[in-house]
């Protein structure tokens, strides 16, 4: 008798993440995992560990917002507010992660921290202040006043130099031919709309979502090493040198393979590119009804 007055109480209890409201709701509208999966394009296995709140499972914590906010749309919850809630338990599991430590008393020399504490405490500060530089790197979208320094280096690298001034330009190819191979190649967001970046073995990096009017400058190590991936091409605008390329892809297709160097976005610009910038494209499976 008394087993079965505290479980309903410890059921309550445990309901108070925000995967369990993911769950309910999911369940509420008689949807499974693989419905959610198709509606998302994420995988199960991503979305089974947004439901049990372990974030662990997921590549890294801008998955983890993205992917709830995407979760939260295909279900109708509100995603801002789902994506608020999944920040502030990110929040809520790095603090709980964090050593304690005990308090020590100055007038008890026994008892304070030894050179070799000290000194790993100082590199572990040194390692999480690195990481977050990384991830600020990775993450922060430019401000308009870094777009605008941008668009101004474009200009400046598109102006004629020396002798290359005083050669007329005779044919369209030229263009791509001369593009600088630094050129900033900037992608923005005509509506939202998800990117990646394949590396040579298709592995792909820096996942992210780009709201509309959102504007990105692939750095430029990514330009060389990686390939364009995106499953919504008509919502992407690719400019090089502050022109734009035109259309990746077909609308509504899963493109990828898509070559982000200067001189393949410009050859593709002029209707040359032909096979140096072969993109595959999938279509992309349509939500159930």
């Amino acid at each position: 008798m008394a087993e079965e007055e505290v479980a309903p109480e410890q059921g309550e209890l445990a309901i108070t993440r925000t995967g369990d409201r993911l769950r309910l709701a999911r369940e509420a509208a008689g949807l499974s995992l693989a419905d959610v999966a198709t509606r998302t394009r994420i995988t199960q296995r991503h979305l089974a560990a947004i439901e049990k709140s372990d974030f662990s499972e997921l590549p890294g914590r801008t998955y983890v917002t993205g992917f709830a906010r995407a979760y939260a749309r295909a279900i109708d919850l509100p995603e801002a507010e789902i994506g608020a809630a999944v920040r502030r338990e990110l929040e809520d599991d790095a603090y709980g992660a964090r050593p304690l430590y005990e308090a020590y008393e100055p007038t008890d020399p026994a008892r304070l921290p030894t050179a070799r504490l000290t000194w790993t405490l100082v590199i572990v500060t040194l390692l999480l202040a690195s990481a977050y530089g990384v991830w600020r790197f990775l993450s922060v979208e430019p401000d308009e006043a870094l777009i605008a320094a941008q668009n101004r280096a474009a200009d400046a690298s598109e102006a004629p130099q020396g002798d290359v001034a005083a050669a007329p330009a005779t044919k369209a190819g030229n263009s791509a031919a001369a593009v600088a191979a630094n050129a900033p190649v900037v992608l923005t967001a005509i509506s939202e709309v998800w990117i990646g970046f394949d590396d040579a073995q298709g592995k792909t990096e820096n996942w992210r979502t780009l709201d509309a009017g959102e504007a990105y400058q692939v750095p430029p190590a990514y330009t060389q090493q990686f390939t364009l991936r995106t499953s919504i091409p008509q919502a992407l605008k690719v400019t090089v040198g502050g022109r734009d390329i035109g259309s990746v892809g077909p609308a509504d297709t899963l493109v990828k393979g898509f070559s982000l160097k200067p001189a393949d976005l410009m050859a593709h610009a002029e209707g040359t590119g032909g096979a140096t910038n072969a993109a595959t494209s999938v279509a992309r499976p349509q939500p159930k009804g």
